[in-house]
């Protein structure tokens, strides 16, 4: 650079330049102005002059009579004229160097431009980790970078699909989906190679193209890769005189790299954050269990202890000692059923595949009504049809018993066991519906958690009933919502897969 500074003062001071270390294109100009000027009225003189010696001939008078004089005006003449060529010659040379710089300027400038706006990504990687911010940083530092009137981040979401995340210029794009290899994005993120499109894109290249709301002149779109894995793709569109360049696709290839990093490392924070705060819900709700289980374990051993102190202590009417050895039976019982509880939870999620029967399904809500009779409850029962399922009879028993004690406990009765075949004869739900409160809005998403219970459950137990009835359901292929009834109360739908193996027909009232 200061070789090129010094041939430029130095081309400066040849043309007569010498105020200026480093001349304007505009004083060249000027300069070559002057010099033609000067040339022309000059030249014009000289022959002139020899135009008059040449007529006269021998007539000559004064200087031009004289043959060295002639002749000098010859190479006078010839002379002016290598003068005006060679500065011609150094001016031409100073304006290419001047025009080198220039081009050297800009491209300093756009090199600038990038490292700029890299050095934006840079800082966003290392002070901004929330995804959505460090989208719309490297989108709109993009934009700036190449002068674009709009653009789009897509990002890979599944195996093969490509979701629009951030998006500037086209407001209709906003959440746009495209499958691998369909429209531009979909290409490039197949090829992992960038592409430059000038002018309309052609529908025969790119499957499903996607039209922008302006046509776009030229475009440019760019892979996201970070250490070998394609995150999306960066695109950027200008509509007006703009068109970009090979260079302005390098630009933002290398820019795409470090993009590429800022994601991939919000992306991970995203990823622990919500690990760490699982585990931390996790580590909550286990405390919860903790206290819940010691809460409910202390409540039948202090009535069993109590009676049998009693019962130590002094002799006791007959009919006292049935009561407290009725409530040391019954307390015993309560005891075993948290165990078993507990225990059951621990064998439905890590315990061996259930078994798979043909369940006569009206046989089966049949009996869970009649045990539920003999506890003074009573349950209504509806089973349109013959209708069979494919599953475990023990474990749909257990989830049957769990809904039905849930909506006594929870709920109001009556409560009644609805079972119907879907539309497609593929599923067959059995519902369990009561007139309680029902389930509020904000406990729907969490109440099959293990350890949930509402927050205005006041009744005993640890949240692991209706955890186990998912997670038995889940086992067997079925599934299990929740939703309000119309007049009130709470109403547990259970799908089941049927089965091909139907029992004669038969409708079951109760």
């Amino acid at each position: 650079m200061a070789a090129d500074r010094q041939e430029l003062a130095r081309e400066a001071r040849v043309v007569g330049l010498r105020d200026f270390s480093t001349p304007s294109l505009e004083a060249v100009e000027r300069r070559r102005w002057q010099l033609w000027t000067v040339a022309f009225v000059v030249m014009v003189a000289l022959a002139g002059g020899l135009v008059l010696m040449a007529s006269s001939g021998a007539r000559s008078v004064g200087l031009f009579k004289h043959l060295p004089v002639r002749v000098g005006l010859v190479f006078l003449t010839m002379g002016f004229a290598l003068y005006v060529l060679e500065k011609e010659v150094h001016l031409r040379r100073l304006t290419r160097l001047l025009l080198d710089e220039r081009v050297l300027t800009a491209a300093l400038s756009n090199r600038l431009k990038e490292l700029a706006a890299l050095a934006t990504v840079g800082k966003a990687v290392n002070s901004v980790l929330n995804l959505t911010q460090v989208l719309n940083i490297i989108l709109s530092s993009a934009l700036e970078l190449l002068s674009a009137d709009g653009g789009s981040i897509m990002l890979l979401e599944g195996p093969d699909e490509l979701r629009a995340v951030c998006v500037r210029g086209h407001s209709h794009a906003e959440g746009a989906r495209l499958k691998m290899g369909e429209s531009i994005a979909g290409h490039v993120a197949q090829e992992r190679e960038p592409l430059l499109i000038s002018g309309p894109a052609s529908r025969e290249r790119f499957k499903n193209l996607v039209l922008q709301d302006a046509p776009v002149d030229s475009a440019l779109s760019v892979p996201l890769i970070n250490r070998g894995e394609v995150l999306g793709v960066l695109n950027v569109h200008a509509t007006s005189d703009r068109q970009f360049t090979e260079y302005d696709l390098r630009a933002l290839g290398l820019f795409a790299e470090h993009a590429a990093v800022s994601i991939a490392n919000a992306r991970l924070y995203e990823t622990e954050r919500a690990h760490v705060n699982e585990l931390l819900e996790l580590d909550r709700m286990k405390s919860e269990f903790v206290a819940t289980v010691s809460h409910e374990l202390r409540t039948p051993l202090t009535s069993i202890l109590g009676c049998v102190q009693t019962m130590q202590r002094r002799e006791l009417e007959p009919e006292i000692n049935a009561d407290f050895l009725e409530t040391i039976d019954r307390q015993s019982h309560r005891l075993l059923r948290l165990i078993e509880e507990v225990l059951d939870v621990q064998r439905s999620a890590t315990g061996p595949l259930l078994q798979s029967k043909t369940i006569d399904v009206a046989q089966a809500v049949a009996q869970v009504a009649t045990t539920q009779a003999s506890l003074g409850r009573e349950v209504s029962v509806r089973v349109d049809g013959s209708l069979t399922i494919d599953g475990d009879p023990e474990a749909l028993e257990r989830v049957l018993i769990n809904l039905v004690d849930n909506a006594f406990v929870h709920g109001q009765g009556p409560v009644a066991i609805e079972a119907t075949a879907d539309d497609d004869g593929r599923m067959v739900r059995l519902s369990v519906l009561d007139h309680g409160p029902g389930v509020p809005v904000s406990d729907v998403a969490r109440v099959f958690e293990r350890f949930s219970r509402g927050a205005k459950v006041t009744a005993p137990g640890m949240g692991l009933g209706l955890y186990l009835v998912k997670t038995l359901v889940e086992r067997q292929g079925g599934h299990i919502t929740v939703t309000q009834r119309p007049g009130g109360g709470a109403a547990f739908h259970v799908g089941l897969p049927a089965s091909p193996v139907r029992p004669k027909p038969q409708q079951v009232h109760q």
